[in-house]
């Protein structure tokens, strides 16, 4: 993608060009005021993104406010924590770069049963698929030149083994985007449960979260997941753990960042003489 820092004052904007799997950056920029901005180049479709005032908020559902934050540059000094990470605009809440004719977002009306899950103009479409003794899969196809293509998907194998549990599918995260949910249950007790979630990129599926537990439990709201799990805090037995622990991610628009863990004990009065350190 490229970068631009566009002076308040007037004038054509610094160019920056970003490498794909690029991570930071630094410039260097005459004193004053600017309003910084990418836009991501595809063969299809361009994406914009900025420094604004949700930036620094966290980008949280609370966080509504996606005007520029304007950077003020000091001579030599050097700023820190402008990221553009601010990918809710797009053509027409991004100034269009001199010499550069944007054009209009893919079509998805011809894409019947599709979702954007980046919420960019694409489409793609989600598949939970029951194979009986083949267990269960979770695809997503994208819509390209008037077709769905498979470009990605995760099976559960031998069900005797492990299965993705029917709930596995999309579900909304910080707003719009939609991020693929894929419960794993190990067979047997039933109890260990495997828990990932993965974001589409604009051509595949990336991995975001992770976690796994003994008598797992999960569920999603807003932008946060929630993971329940057997404690086992003093060598008691495997039937019955003295605590649980419920521990809480919340998505902050490319990772899921850990914002809350909750110890507590599995009974109420005097605690079984195993729950004793």
């Amino acid at each position: 993608m490229t970068a631009y820092f566009d002076p308040v004052a007037g004038g054509d904007p610094v160019r920056l060009a970003i490498a794909p799997g690029q991570n930071s950056y630094e410039v260097s920029l005459p004193a004053g005021e600017y309003l910084a901005y990418a836009w991501v180049w595809t063969p299809e479709f361009q994406l914009g993104g900025s420094y604004s005032r949700a930036v620094p908020c966290g980008l949280g559902v609370g966080c509504t406010d996606h005007s520029f934050l304007p950077i003020v540059v000091s001579t030599e000094s050097l700023s820190t924590g402008i990221d553009l990470c601010d990918w809710t605009g797009g053509a027409g809440s991004i100034p269009t770069p001199p010499g550069v004719a944007l054009s209009p977002p893919p079509a998805t009306a011809s894409a019947p049963g599709g979702v954007s899950l980046n919420c960019d103009g694409s489409s793609q479409r989600v598949r939970n698929e029951d194979a009986g003794p083949a267990g269960r899969t979770v695809a997503v196809d994208a819509w390209l030149d008037g077709d769905w293509v498979s470009v990605w998907s995760v099976s559960g194998g031998d069900p005797m083994i492990q299965q993705i549990e029917p709930e596995a599918g999309a579900r909304q995260f910080g707003g719009c985007r939609s991020l693929i949910v894929v419960p794993f249950r190990y067979s047997g007790s039933g109890a260990d449960l495997r828990l990932e979630i993965f974001a589409w990129d604009g051509a595949g599926m990336r991995q975001v979260y992770s976690h796994s537990g003994t008598k797992g439990a999960w569920s999603t709201q807003g932008d946060r997941v929630q993971f329940k799990e057997a404690k086992f805090l003093y060598g008691e037995p495997n039937c019955c753990p003295c605590a649980t622990q419920t521990t809480e991610h919340t998505w902050d628009g490319n990772a899921f960042v850990e914002t809350r863990v909750v110890v507590e004990p599995t009974y109420s009065g005097t605690p079984p003489e195993y729950c004793n350190p």
